[in-house]
């Protein structure tokens, strides 16, 4: 349950000699194994989550239905309590792929790095499978990024053609990534939007007054001129309800995205998914997770900067033949997925591997409980908003866009019922401005699942956490290669 305690919490890196070696087999049970990444996606916007959070937050909201994920969480492995490694996109989806934490796979910042760690596409390739990528956001999960390395068939917003890929081969590893539940809520762009999208914004504006706000001109795709258009609207109309503090009604703004993109877009591709790959007689693994969620407060219009339960606190769903249904309430985390999918798969990993996460294959399959809530970290990394804006316009003009200064905004730490959450940066009601705090707060879960501040805990050992991941931030001691290294080196094949 989400309140468990263990009197010994896991590691957050186990030793080397104790980490979980990926099992081998002689054939795949699946031809195919197809991650789908719900972006924005929080855990409870799913009706089906056991002790959701935001009805403790939010007032006078109109629950939404969202029998699409409900059903499919019913058919298999449904993890509710699942933690990101970072409140937005890049960083988050990078520990996805890797297993690794940010700090360790070589991209940890808003929009800075570069994937340097293998990828569970890596071991697919390795494997002799293709791989295929298909995303809404091609600015951020990119080649800019090294999303693109060991990718086979790389597709923006092509969900048909996607489904096609993936049934075209004879087996795959492939990602089908969805931006429709980010701002604009519900709607992506215009194409796939079309009139509700443009209803939807002349309805926002309705309620504006004649002075508008301040709004960020970032884009995560590409547009034309009219859909660049109404997503700047759109932004300024909910930039301007964060302004007023009318948090209920972003969030009920945010959930009617979630079941228009289950109405409008995700169960016509699931559907045209299975349809495909059952009629080629092949097997599929279905890894179904979202890479942060969203929430609204005095310090959050929606992610990037925040360190929120509800941000933080994301779905997995793992579906197929031989996994029985059931609901695993014990923490994991984002970075557990890939040692998972790749177990099932049977899709062999070198024996000593660098996971920072651990395989739950076994709790999959059913053969073994959850035992307890695993230690996480987490971390925001971001930017000067006008710096961030301009960074991008010159990226996007095709001239060289030059630095792009990132500072630690905050991170938490979690072990067995409570967690930390240090804020190094606090930003403004615009959040064009962030200037430095130290604000540090110890929580511990009740038997509802929500975090509640305990002024009696220090949490030293929780910031311990923190200051031991950060370790991989400092700067490697330099080392005399001498005459019985260089030997030692050549006797394991190395040409030194």
């Amino acid at each position: 349950m989400f309140h468990t305690r263990t009197s010994h919490p896991r590691p957050l890196h186990p030793p080397r000699a104790h980490r979980r070696r990926i099992s081998v087999h002689q054939s795949s049970p699946y031809d195919h194994v197809v991650l789908v990444s719900v972006d924005t996606l929080r855990s409870d916007a799913m009706s089906a989550h056991p002790k959701p959070l935001w009805p403790h937050t939010y007032r006078n909201i109109r629950p939404v239905r969202t029998s699409v994920l409900d059903t499919l969480a019913s058919r298999g492995a449904y993890f509710p309590n699942m933690i990101s490694a970072a409140p937005y996109t890049a960083a988050s989806h990078g520990a996805i792929f890797t297993g690794q934490y940010p700090l360790h796979n070589g991209l940890h910042e808003f929009y800075n790095g570069s994937l340097r760690a293998p990828s569970i596409f890596t071991y697919g390739r390795r494997d002799g499978r293709r791989t295929v990528m298909k995303v809404d956001f091609p600015i951020i999960l990119g080649k800019e990024l090294g999303f693109t390395r060991d990718i086979d068939t790389y597709l923006v917003e092509e969900d048909d053609a996607f489904v096609e890929a993936v049934a075209a081969a004879d087996r795959s590893v492939a990602l089908a990534h969805f931006g429709s539940v980010h701002v604009p809520y519900g709607f992506h762009n215009l194409t796939l939007g079309g009139d509700a999208y443009r209803e939807k914004v002349a309805e926002l504006e309705a309620e504006l007054p004649d002075e508008l706000p301040f709004v960020d001109r970032l884009v995560e795709t590409y547009r034309d001129a009219e859909d660049a258009d109404l997503l700047m609207r759109y932004k300024r109309a909910t930039t301007y309800l964060h302004q007023q503090g009318a948090y209920d009604r972003l969030f009920q703004l945010y959930l009617d995205g979630v079941a228009h993109f289950q109405a409008t877009r995700l169960s016509a591709f699931l559907d045209r998914l299975t349809e495909r790959v059952t009629a080629t007689g092949k097997r599929m693994l279905l890894v179904l997770f979202a890479d942060h969620g969203e929430e609204f407060d005095e310090q959050t219009n929606g992610h990037f900067n925040s360190m929120s339960e509800g941000v933080l606190r994301v779905p997995l769903i793992i579906v197929g033949d031989g996994i029985p249904p059931g609901t695993y309430e014990h923490r994991i985390r984002t970075v557990d997925i890939a040692p998972t999918a790749l177990d099932l798969a049977a899709i062999p990993a070198p024996a000593l591997k660098n996971f920072d996460g651990r395989s739950l294959a076994s709790v999959v399959r059913g053969t073994e409980p959850l035992d307890g809530d695993a230690s996480a970290v987490a971390e925001s990394y971001n930017v000067e908003l006008n710096d961030f804006i301009a960074f991008q316009e010159r990226q996007l003009n095709g001239r060289t866009p030059g630095p792009l200064p990132h500072f630690l905004v905050g991170h938490a730490a979690y072990l067995g019922d409570r967690r930390v959450v240090r804020m190094t940066r606090h930003y403004s009601d615009s959040l064009q401005r962030a200037t430095p705090c130290d604000r540090v707060q110890v929580e511990r879960f009740g038997a509802d699942g929500v975090p509640r501040p305990d002024p009696d805990d220090d949490g030293a050992d929780l910031l311990a956490l923190l200051d031991d991941y950060r370790t991989a931030l400092r700067e490697p001691e330099p080392t005399t290669v001498t005459d019985d290294i260089r030997g030692q080196l050549r006797s394991l094949g190395y040409s030194v």
